[in-house]
């Protein structure tokens, strides 16, 4: 498979504190990587490294060239990102906002939103949706760009159970067309049923690349959350214990 993202001696800084340093791996067309850590360690500021919208030490190269040489219009059609819901004040409704995402790419935009389950909010202003309803909404526009890599921050967030599965089941479907997926997920079974690979970042500065199954072990999960992570059956799981 061919290698999209290259990453070497990877380093990002943010606010005079080093959340991650020496990262390096190979992601491949068709490879899902999900990156886990606890809460700060600095899971959504590898995606922004990632996507070029902060700056880090190291080497990113994206399909061969330095990231650093790649205007933001070529970024564009390389990475597709999803983070945080954008603000509503500007008054779009959703298929305002899925034709902004469809763009020069020409996506369908009916094809999309049915993929995400929102063709019967089409008509309604964002300001008017749930978190989760945005949350489906976003999905759709990703869907839109045809980027060979994504990049996710938390995209099962806001859904209720029934989306949850359904998102999971939109990253195997472009996994199967090739593309790379890095995702961030704080479920652990979530992250079970897609990784190919793992990204764990410990809050301290250390990051630690490997495949899914040699990294899924409730020892190494116990360590990095600094909480108890047991296997039940085929799955690990907090350990909530008795009350």
């Amino acid at each position: 498979m061919s290698c999209l993202l290259e990453l070497s001696n990877l380093t990002v800084t943010r606010g005079g504190r080093t959340l991650l340093s020496g990262l390096g791996c190979s992601i491949n067309a068709g490879d899902v990587v999900v990156v886990l850590g606890p809460n700060g360690a600095g899971k959504s500021s590898l995606l922004l490294a990632l996507a070029g919208l902060i700056p880090a030490d190291g080497s990113i190269e994206l399909l061969g060239r330095p990231l650093s040489t790649y205007d933001r219009k070529e970024l564009s059609r390389s990475i597709a990102w999803q983070g945080e819901l954008p603000p509503t004040e500007f008054g779009l409704t959703v298929r305002q906002r899925l034709e902004l995402a469809a763009g020069e790419a020409g996506g369908e935009i009916e094809t999309s939103a049915a993929a995400m389950d929102v063709v019967s909010l089409l008509q309604r202003p964002l300001g008017e949706l749930s978190s989760g309803e945005r949350q489906r909404t976003e999905l759709a526009a990703l869907i839109l760009r045809d980027a060979p890599v994504w990049l996710l921050d938390e995209p099962t967030s806001h859904l209720d159970l029934k989306h949850q599965i359904h998102c999971i089941h939109i990253m195997k479907e472009q996994r199967a067309k090739g593309r790379a997926i890095v995702t961030v997920l704080h479920d652990l079974q979530q992250a079970m049923a897609i990784a190919d690979h793992l990204i764990l970042i410990d809050g301290r500065g250390g990051a630690e690349y490997g495949e899914a199954k040699q990294l899924f072990t409730g020892k190494r999960l116990s360590h990095l959350f600094d909480a108890t992570v047991i296997k039940q059956g085929s799955v690990l799981v907090p350990d909530y214990g008795e009350k």
